[in-house]
């Protein structure tokens, strides 16, 4: 596990994921039903996960709307969007639909994952969270609106994108040693 040989410290349990810890594991099912898991991503793209909880949650509109509107540049960065929302396979699949998502979307409907990363606030409802990690899952940026923060402007994710590529040594060509 990359926290084993590299800088990433295991997120404590009960503990929110922060810069510099490696994020949880967990595995939702698609609107379709397959299950993804966030480890499926490992060794492969740099992610953007986004937890905005109930879809009818206007906060984080904005935010889902622009990160659909700049996917592409976020797939050219060798990255690729998460959204994880809390209700229905249902009404995950309607708002994609309606919102004309192109980046999957997975279901957290007992806000289980919600709750561990922060975006549940107990009776205070729902609180976006969004966080981009690197490609063995380190977190590099955290925005949790449950704690009087707000969220980014697609400008900053794709700004942590970009650094994120600029640092990866794992991300180029290795050159192995001449054995002369």
């Amino acid at each position: 596990m990359q926290a084993e040989i590299g800088r990433a410290k295991l997120t404590p349990a009960h503990s929110i994921p922060s810069r510099g810890h490696m994020m949880c594991d967990f595995t939702l099912p698609s609107i379709k039903g397959k299950p993804i898991s966030l480890f499926d991503y490992r060794g492969r793209a740099n992610l953007v996960v986004f937890f905005a909880g109930d879809p009818d949650h206007t906060e984080g509109q904005r935010l889902l709307s622009s990160l659909a509107e700049h996917y592409a540049e976020i797939r050219d960065q060798d990255s690729e969007v998460l959204l994880v929302l809390a209700c229905s396979r249902e009404r995950a699949g309607w708002v994609k639909a309606q919102s004309q998502l192109p980046f999957p979307v997975v279901v957290d409907e007992n806000a289980q994952v919600h709750k561990e990363v922060g975006a549940f606030r107990g009776q205070a409802g729902f609180a976006p969270a969004l966080y981009v990690m690197d490609r063995f899952m380190e977190v590099h940026a955290a925005w949790h609106t449950g704690f009087g923060g707000t969220l980014p402007g697609v400008p900053d994710v794709l700004s942590w994108l970009a650094y994120l590529d600029s640092v990866c040594p794992e991300c180029t060509q290795v050159e192995w040693p001449n054995e002369e």
